[in-house]
């Protein structure tokens, strides 16, 4: 318990707030930013039985989408790190930290949206792809988004280690703060992978079966 404590003590410093702090705002910052919703309401109004009639590429209409999800994603990075660097926050990593900071903050969106697209192709309805966001919550609240992982301990120790976010967000945080520790990094950079490879596997399945209904 005392060790504990004077982690906790330790961690409320000024500094570590305003670093893990922004880890955690750019983290929630850019999960479930999709056009997902303007996707529901093109299938509703028949808009995209009427592109599945074009001859363009299936897999296109998805990645568009996806294209213009990652832009929107740097473009919300890049006040909160403004903020960040107001604060008195700067990457010990330099001006390449900041973008590969941007890079993978964008590349987790991207990953996090390919359930809301999903959710969005096989069901069609707003509802639905509004509540998408709550697949986050055991994510970011499961993980080291508050606490070190010196901190956490039993069960959710155990499965903060199997978190995906745990892994991400220590490689924003080495980025930011720990300099060019390529093993957390490359760890943040395959969570990412892994999340997206499944959330895109969804999406194309979701994809193909509406297809074949449209």
């Amino acid at each position: 318990m005392p060790k504990v404590w004077a982690i906790l003590v330790k961690e409320c410093r000024s500094e570590w707030r305003a670093r893990y702090g922004l880890n955690a705002a750019i983290l929630f910052a850019v999960t479930g930013v999709s056009r997902a919703s303007a996707l529901v309401y093109d299938i509703q109004d028949g808009y995209f039985d009427r592109l599945l009639m074009t001859p363009v590429r299936r897999v296109t209409l998805l990645l568009g989408l996806l294209t213009a999800d990652f832009a929107l994603v740097i473009a919300l990075c890049l006040p909160v790190l403004t903020l960040g660097v107001i604060l008195g926050v700067w990457f010990s990593t330099g001006p390449l930290g900041l973008l590969l900071f941007l890079l993978l903050a964008g590349c987790w969106g991207i990953a996090f949206n390919g359930f809301t697209y999903a959710i969005a192709l096989k069901t069609g309805s707003p509802a639905a792809v509004n509540s998408s966001f709550i697949l986050f919550f055991p994510f970011a609240f499961l993980t080291t988004s508050f606490l070190p992982k010196e901190a956490l301990t039993g069960w959710l120790a155990t499965i903060a280690s199997y978190n995906p976010v745990t892994y991400m967000l220590g490689g924003l945080r080495a980025i930011l703060s720990d300099g060019w520790r390529w093993t957390t990094i490359g760890e943040a950079f395959l969570a990412v992978f892994l999340v997206g490879a499944l959330s895109m596997t969804l999406s194309l399945l979701a994809l193909r079966s509406r297809v074949r209904r449209g």
